[in-house]
């Protein structure tokens, strides 16, 4: 099963904390309501070679918990975490 936090960090190359700071904009405050974007902690996109080959989403902890441990298995794998 697919998670809301893995599909939106794969679908928009970004991880899903950073969209806190995206929906602040009024212009873009309105996708606050998508069904498909989760604006948490814990969803990094996987980026190998420059590209995006998936995404990893955790849940169960604070968001700041589940953002750390979605760095840490990154860390882990040997993919680097992405600039956002």
């Amino acid at each position: 099963m697919e998670s809301s936090v893995c599909r939106t960090a794969a679908s928009f190359h970004t991880p899903t904390h950073a969209w806190n700071d995206y929906l602040a904009d009024s212009r873009v405050a309105p996708l606050a309501g998508h069904p498909r974007l989760m604006a948490v902690g814990g969803g990094y996109p996987i980026i190998d070679n420059d590209r995006c080959v998936g995404g990893l989403g955790i849940s169960g902890g604070t968001h700041e918990q589940d953002q750390q441990a979605a760095e840490e298995a990154l860390a882990a794998l040997g993919f680097e975490l992405p600039a956002h």
